[in-house]
């Protein structure tokens, strides 16, 4: 699986993106107001981010944050099978919950629709932000077939990335 990155400065970048690529798969963690100067528009922000969605085959898959509204209130323009993440929603398809970070990392459990078990993921990275990338990852995985309990250990052992909320011990303080 080859995974792009697809930033954009301004309306039509995405598209022109994926029509280089044909993706297959796509994530939107969350949609902000960077790039708001050359987009020129919030809708322009939204709809730039949704060409990777609407450039998906139908056989595809979309994996969208269920506590993002603009994603929430955006309406698709084509049939991709989508696969919601979130934590505050209850009603997505893959949900973390019981969040706690420590000078460890961070503990969560997730919740699969339909799965009444609660899986514990650790990790070292910290932030919610983090939380959500992790469970686009955890989404895609099991759409792929992966088992949990391999989820489980390839999350534990992410390293983060040197100088990005790195946590660091000074004295007896963290």
């Amino acid at each position: 699986i080859f995974i792009a990155e697809m930033g954009a400065y301004k309306q039509g970048e995405i598209k022109t993106l994926c029509d280089m690529v044909h993706p297959k798969y796509g994530i939107l963690t969350r949609i902000g107001l960077a790039h708001l100067e050359t987009f020129g528009s919030e809708e322009n922000i939204i709809s730039g981010k949704f060409e990777l969605i609407e450039s998906l085959p139908s056989d595809g898959f979309a994996v969208l944050n269920g506590d993002d509204p603009k994603q929430v209130n955006y309406k698709l323009k084509n049939k991709v099978k989508t696969i919601w993440i979130g934590i505050d929603n209850k009603d997505v398809d893959v949900r973390a919950t019981n969040i706690k970070c420590s000078s460890k990392g961070t503990s969560f459990d997730v919740e699969f629709k339909n799965d009444k078990k609660k899986y514990s993921f650790e990790t070292k990275l910290l932030g919610n932000h983090n939380v959500y990338n992790i469970l686009a990852g955890i989404a895609c995985g099991v759409e792929f077939g992966i088992d949990v309990d391999e989820l489980i250990s390839a999350v534990k052992s992410v390293k983060p990335v040197e100088h990005r909320l790195e946590l660091k011990k000074l004295g007896n303080f963290y």
